[in-house]
């Protein structure tokens, strides 16, 4: 099953606004509150609990109790995880520290003892562990807390939801109205094609605003057996060098530069983020993939690591967003039943994609010269071309085929 999330922009008046922040408030302080208490082990860190097991203090309506504690029981237990591999991976280099060169121990009462039988303080009290900061989180509700109908007039929906405030009288809990337009969606998440509304939508609190985001699904399509091979580079420069020779996301070293030039933190700072961001959804799904049967991409980790680049580039590549594109590659792979192959991108670049000889002096930044043979391409397209080769489909899946063409240069 394939998800999407679509954001929707709120319409709404003085007053919307006013009950919007006074529920927004509440929120936090009810999710801040479970988890101050589930940290202290006065209350347990389950996925669900009833709400009459669960205290009043900000919040008293018994679902949005359950959300809350549901919200916090998730944030908790994620950073729970984080603060114990945190914690073990000092364990295992003070373990290796108390071992010889020999492998024998140095300090026998600590290593005879598994890691489970050390005596450790609870790892809420540790320095390992950090509250969670909540100025932006996210709660995810169904649909007994929302309802969306569809109008004839100037906006095409509206979104009534019940907030976790009571009426005057205590009696019923207040709703509101927001109109919304699709004209932001992409047509096929409308009602009429493939994609199904769910019966969750998705609260984001961000900067005290509040922003609501639909969530569509299908199933997922099935890989094809008919289609092209297509090799696809990835970088700052240019977001995408495929290996039909196409270029796409030209633009995309102008924005991070636009970025770059900002203060941090500043609202036109913020502004370029978003920029990129949107700037990258766009181009990535100009990608025809209706003739693509697989995808080859180069499996990169650690982008940065021992980078020998300069400051200037390494700066860049902090606002490149490289796990988000291939995020949104792996979305779109699947929406469109296209095989995403991930391959070690070892010599690529250094690879003459016609002649198949390897040398680093080849590669000139942007352009590609192999030694050997005079070939003469962009760079990043050599190294499209070459990935298209190694691919799951390709005659160069295994990394033993690989070698064997390098050293015949069998490429052509």
């Amino acid at each position: 099953m394939i998800r999407s999330t679509k954001h929707i922009l709120k319409y709404q008046t003085k007053t919307k606004t006013n009950l919007l922040n006074i529920s927004i408030d509440l929120l936090r302080k009810q999710v801040e509150y479970y988890i101050d208490l589930m940290c202290s082990g006065q209350l347990s860190v389950n996925k669900f609990l009833s709400s009459k097991d669960l205290p009043n203090k900000y919040i008293e309506h018994s679902r949005w109790k359950q959300v809350c504690y549901k919200t916090a029981s998730e944030i908790l237990r994620s950073q729970y995880k984080k603060a114990t591999n945190k914690r073990y991976k000092v364990y295992k280099k003070l373990y290796a520290k108390c071992l010889d060169k020999e492998g024998n121990s140095k300090h026998s009462r600590f290593t005879n003892k598994k890691f489970s039988e050390l005596n450790l303080k609870s790892i809420y009290v540790s320095k390992y562990f950090k509250k969670p900061n909540l100025d932006n989180f996210s709660l995810n509700i169904d649909n007994r807390f929302f309802d969306i109908r569809n109008t004839n007039g100037e906006f095409d929906s509206f979104i009534k939801l019940i907030l976790p405030i009571f009426n005057d009288k205590h009696t019923r809990s207040i709703n509101i109205k927001i109109p919304f337009k699709y004209h932001r969606m992409n047509i096929k998440y409308n009602s009429y094609n493939d994609w199904l509304l769910c019966n969750t939508i998705r609260l984001n609190i961000k900067n005290n605003q509040l922003f609501l985001e639909l969530i569509y699904e299908k199933d997922e399509s099935k890989l094809k057996d008919n289609g092209n091979i297509i090799g696809l580079d990835l970088g700052y420069k240019k977001l995408v060098t495929l290996s039909n020779n196409k270029y796409i996301g030209v633009e995309l070293e102008k924005i991070i530069n636009k970025i770059i030039n900002k203060k941090r933190a500043s609202k036109s700072y913020k502004k370029c983020l978003i920029e990129r961001t949107e700037y990258i959804n766009k181009e990535l799904k100009s990608i025809d993939f209706n003739s693509i049967k697989e995808l080859v991409i180069e499996d990169l980790k650690n982008v940065k690591y021992k980078s020998k680049l300069n400051h200037k580039v390494n700066n860049k590549l902090n606002y490149w967003t490289y796990s988000y594109a291939i995020s949104k590659l792996e979305s779109l792979c699947q929406e469109n039943g296209v095989q995403l192959t991930k391959v070690d991108p070892a010599y690529t670049s250094q690879m003459c994609s016609k002649c198949g000889a390897i040398h680093k002096e080849s590669r000139k930044r942007e352009v590609y010269k192999c030694i050997d043979c005079g070939n003469e391409m962009d760079a990043d397209l050599n190294a499209s071309i070459n990935l298209s080769r190694m691919g799951k489909y390709g005659s160069h899946n295994h990394e033993k085929q690989l070698l064997e063409k390098i050293d015949n240069r069998n490429f052509h």
